[in-house]
């Protein structure tokens, strides 16, 4: 004779099943603050490397003038004057040579204001972070 007995289900209990649920949000909860901490630190590390490329490039533009870039060029009517004038350009524009932005410098015109149509495509970038 063979007889139909019901074979036991096999499978998780909503018990079991939110228990390792509520270890897994235990885990993440242990492990986001590292992430966290970690990120920090890349970004920390990232702003002294930028820092440091600024010294660089300050440092190399200073080995070939002799001197270091003025914090501000003035341009008035198509003179170059250091210190006076609205327009012009400060000495961020004059090391992006040794920043590896040379492609970019080239696009200054520095005979003209900053602001003039001429220079639009130099101020229309932004150098990434």
């Amino acid at each position: 004779m063979h007889t139909d007995k019901p074979c036991p289900r096999r499978g998780f209990t909503l018990i079991e099943l939110l228990v390792v649920i509520a270890i897994i949000a235990v885990l993440i909860a242990l492990l986001l603050p590292a992430v966290q901490q970690a990120q920090e630190a890349a970004r920390r590390t990232q702003c002294k490397n930028n820092i440091k490329q600024l010294g660089l490039a300050l440092h190399n533009y200073h080995d070939v003038y002799r001197t270091f870039p003025t914090g501000w060029i003035a341009v008035e009517n198509g003179r170059h004057n250091a210190h006076e004038g609205l327009n012009g350009a400060g000495w961020g524009s004059m090391i992006l040579p040794y920043l590896d932005q040379a492609p970019l410098y080239q696009k200054f015109n520095c005979d003209y204001a900053i602001h003039d149509l001429i220079n639009v495509p130099f101020i229309e970038n932004v150098l990434p972070a």
